[in-house]
């Protein structure tokens, strides 16, 4: 009787040994496999930041075409195939003849919110100067400060610059 007890117990200790390797394998079988929709609100969670980053970089929004009564200006981004975006060309058009200013320049590091800091740059001279653009809350108009002058506000526009001004003939990119 006393073997037939031992016996018992042995087979229940293995019983519950078992038992307990069941479920552990069922708790990891749950923790490794990975669940849908968390890995969907991952990737929704990685686009909104990286929407967030594009939204807070006003360097985002100054390219285009801008507008006032007296001048039209197109800011682009080209240097590097477009994979520098710190280094645009400024065109300004006047609202008649032929006259245009090019500007090259660089935004700098020390840019914050919606006001930009740029650096002049030109192959004809070394001499450095600097102009601010700073962009309204909506970013519909863009205030440009160029060295020695005004500032003068500009209104983002989708008119084309022949629009604004007939003479006007396309060259920056040819």
């Amino acid at each position: 009787m006393l073997n037939y007890k031992k016996f018992t117990v042995v087979l229940l200790v293995l019983g519950s040994l078992a038992a307990c390797d069941n479920e552990q394998v069922t708790k990891n079988e749950q923790v490794d496999a990975p669940k849908q929709n968390e890995v969907q609100d991952s990737t929704e969670t990685n686009k909104k930041t990286i929407q967030g980053a594009y939204e807070a970089d006003p360097k985002n929004y100054i390219t285009g075409g801008w507008m006032n009564d007296e001048s039209y200006i197109t800011i682009i981004n080209e240097y590097n195939g477009g994979k520098d975006k710190t280094k645009f060309i400024l065109e300004k058009v006047p609202k008649k003849g032929y006259e245009k200013i090019l500007k090259h320049f660089q935004v700098t590091e020390s840019s914050t919110g919606n006001k930009l800091t740029a650096v002049i740059f030109g192959k004809e001279s070394n001499r450095t100067s600097f102009l601010t653009l700073e962009l309204n809350k909506d970013k519909t108009e863009i205030t440009i400060t160029m060295p020695n002058e005004n500032p003068i506000t500009y209104k983002e526009t989708k008119i084309e610059p022949d629009e604004f001004n007939p003479e006007y003939e396309d060259d920056l990119l040819k």
